[in-house]
């Protein structure tokens, strides 16, 4: 009986203690949740590569940008045209998460310049909104309509699609039902350094150096709020993770290889 007050204590604080580790490791480390935890129990969403090779992709969503969103230093370029011209000067191949309602205001050669340089253009739906909020029907037809309108942008050239990544990254069964169908493969990935919420950018230098992983997917943004320091932290994290031995490959290399 004396030790019974003192037990029940500490087994009270069991659940606290796994729910501040678990918060830990989601704002810190998510790559191990992601990794270890999320791919496992979601086989039907890529969250990394093969990882075995000393290889990275880098994915950015929401873009494009307005030209006046961001300027790339010594450089005349602006808004995601900046973006472009920062990855041929460090000569990374990237998937653009494109949402296919923002190519209105953004520089008309965009896509074409995207795909001249070699990137891989991916499906980010039509509008910057929560995907998973959709019913069954409005998710399919928002789909297929932004699926068209990003071919038409980049015609007469054709433009192979074959990577989703829901608005918000959450999912649901049927949108994965939905995208299958439609020969895609739902991608989020294993880095995310929370850059839509505008940390200090030596934290998310930090946070992208110490996740970093054989496989991982880089997940940043191409938003006017969020593109000057993803073009910071490109030039940061680059030449530093290069020198660890990484490879920056397309999506498609790190994962069909």
């Amino acid at each position: 009986m004396v030790f019974t007050a003192p037990l029940h204590w500490i087994a009270s604080l069991v659940p606290m203690a796994l729910a501040v580790l678990l918060a830990l490791l989601v704002l810190f480390r998510p790559s191990l949740l992601a990794r270890f935890l999320l791919a496992p129990l979601l086989p039907g969403v890529i969250f990394r590569g093969n990882k075995r090779r000393l290889e990275l992709a880098l994915t950015i969503d929401d873009g494009p940008s307005p030209p006046d969103s961001a300027a790339s230093p010594g450089s005349s370029h602006t808004g995601s045209m900046a973006l472009l011209a920062l990855l041929r000067e460090l000569q990374v191949p990237a998937t653009l998460f494109v949402i296919s309602g923002h190519l209105a205001q953004a520089d008309p050669a965009y896509l074409a310049q995207a795909l001249a340089d070699g990137h891989t253009i991916g499906h980010h739906m039509d509008e910057d909104s929560v995907s998973a909020r959709l019913s069954p029907a409005a998710f399919r037809q928002a789909f297929d309509r932004a699926a068209a309108d990003l071919r038409a942008a980049a015609a007469p050239r054709g433009l192979p699609l074959h990577w989703f990544r829901p608005g918000g990254g959450w999912i649901r069964p049927s949108m994965l039902r939905s995208v299958a169908a439609r020969g895609y493969r739902l991608v989020l990935g294993s880095i995310f350094p929370w850059d839509t919420f505008h940390p200090p950018l030596a934290w998310m230098r930090w946070f992208v150096l110490r996740n970093a992983h054989p496989g991982a997917i880089l997940v940043l943004h191409d938003r006017p709020d969020t593109l000057p320091a993803t073009i910071e932290l490109l030039r940061l994290v680059v030449p530093i993770l290069r020198q660890r031995g990484y490879r920056f490959v397309s999506l498609d290399r790190l994962l069909n290889s």
